[in-house]
Parts: structure tokens; sequence; C-alpha cells
């Protein structure tokens, strides 16, 4: 009896050591599967603060690009508006002091220069109103509503369209740098309509109450939106759409064959 006792009692020791095994080996097990996992959950975290950071650093480079390409093309138009002013319009000017010379020294030509003075007039008008559309101090002096009313100015003396102007804007929710980005989209819109649209009437609103908002609607021959931004011909379009995100502005684009084209400009709550 005491030998089957010992047996017993050393098997029951070996039992007692398979188990403290079999639970020290699943614990390890356990631990190397938590760590694998923390491990893995740690370089997917890595990887995916690595994807966010260059997604920054991406949008931050084409913001940086975007704001330079403004400045160079501000600067481009500023320049070539001044040289408008100073040389081209020189030129006018001593062109419409010869014809005046000649009138003078000529009376009986008075009357055929007279289509001559008009022309150079009207010119000169132009000249004018374009150069100062050009001119980003300018611009940012006189604010939105006074530089759409030089374009709109300029647009009736060209005599393209019928031009219906509506405007209550204080200023009040648009920055200087929003308004001048705005106001070249504007240039751009109507440059499109006189291109493509065959429009013959122009209407225009603009507003900041209860929200800013600037609508620019022509009755011309309309286009697929869509198509025509998938297209290589839409670059003045999707200039049109960069430039509104760059100001932070909602830009609409409403347009179908035959029933014209609506442009919406709006700031909002998801814009701010």
């Amino acid at each position: 009896m005491p030998n089957n006792n010992i047996f017993k009692a050393h098997f029951q020791m070996i039992d007692y050591d398979v188990v403290i095994t079999i639970i020290l080996t699943t614990l390890l097990i356990l631990i190397l599967i938590a760590g694998i996992t923390i491990s893995f959950f740690m370089v997917s975290r890595q990887r995916a603060n690595q994807q966010i950071e260059l997604t920054r650093a991406r949008l931050k480079y084409e913001k940086e690009l975007r704001k330079v390409e403004g400045e160079l093309s501000e600067q481009l138009m500023q320049h070539f508006g001044q040289e408008l002013h100073d040389n081209i319009g020189h030129l006018l000017t001593c062109l419409r002091l010869e014809v005046e010379n000649r009138k003078l020294d000529n009376p009986q030509l008075c009357e055929v220069l007279k289509s001559a003075d008009h022309y150079l007039e009207e010119t000169s008008v132009q000249l004018r109103l374009l150069s100062r559309s050009l001119n980003t101090d300018y611009l940012a002096n006189i604010g939105l509503n006074e530089a759409i009313q030089l374009e709109v100015d300029r647009q009736k003396n060209l005599k393209k369209f019928q031009i219906q102007w509506e405007h209550n804007y204080s200023r009040n929710e648009i920055d200087k740098d929003q308004e001048l980005i705005i106001f070249r989209i504007f240039q751009e819109v109507v440059n499109n309509a006189i291109r493509h649209s065959s429009a013959r009437n122009l209407c225009i609103l603009l507003k900041d109450y209860p929200y800013f908002e600037l609508i620019i609607k022509d009755d011309g021959c309309g286009f697929k939106v869509q198509e025509t931004l998938d297209s290589l011909r839409s670059s003045g379009l999707r200039n049109i759409i960069k430039r509104s995100e760059i100001a932070k502005i909602n830009c609409k684009i409403a347009s179908s064959p035959g029933h014209g084209c609506t442009y919406i400009l709006r700031k909002d709550q998801e814009k701010t």
C-alpha cells in the first residue's frame, strides 16, 4: 500500500507540472499574440499617421503652389495693365493730337476725321477701363462692387450684351483677397460668355445678405457641364472652379444645351 500511495502521488505531481506547463505555455502564446497584435496595430497607426502627414503636406504644397500661381498671374496682369495705360495710352493720345492738328490745319477735313476722332475716343475709354480692371491695387482699393461696375461699363461700351446689373453689397463677409479672386472669376465667366455662348442678355446679381452671393446668368447656347469639364477644352471652366476653391467660395455651374448658363458663387457656413 505505501508503494502504491507513493506511485499515485508521483503521478499527481506529474499531472500538476503538466497543467502548469500548459497554462504557462498558453499564457506565453497569448502574450505573443497580444504583442504581435499590438505591434501590428502600432505599425498600422504609424502608417496611417504618415499617410495623414503626407496628405497634409501635399495639400499645403498645392495651396502654396496655387497661391504662387495666383500672385504671378496678378503680377502679370498688373504689369500688362500698366503697360497698356502708359505705352498704348500714350500712343493713342499722340494719335488724337495728330488728328486735332490735321483738323486745325485743314478745316475741310473736320467732317471726314470726325468718325476717326470718335473711334479714337472710344478706344481710349476702353483702354482706360481695361487697364483699371487689370490693376490689382486699384481693384483692392475700390472693392468688388465698384470693380464689377467697372467691367459692366466696359462691356456696355463694347455692346456685346444687354446687361442687367443689380447689387446690394456692403463688403461685410468677404476680405480683399477673396474679392480680388471673385472678380477674376467674374471676368473669366464674362469672357467665356463672349467667346462661346452667343448670348444677348447677361444678368448679374451681387448681394451679401443673408450670405454673400454672386450670380451671373446668360441666355446663350449653354453646354453640358460635366462633359465640358472632362474635355480638353475646359481650361477656363476648371480655372473658375480652382479659383473658387482658393477663395473658399462655393461655385455652382448650371447649364444645358439651349438653356443658357448660370454661375452661382456663394459663401456659406461650410466654407467659412
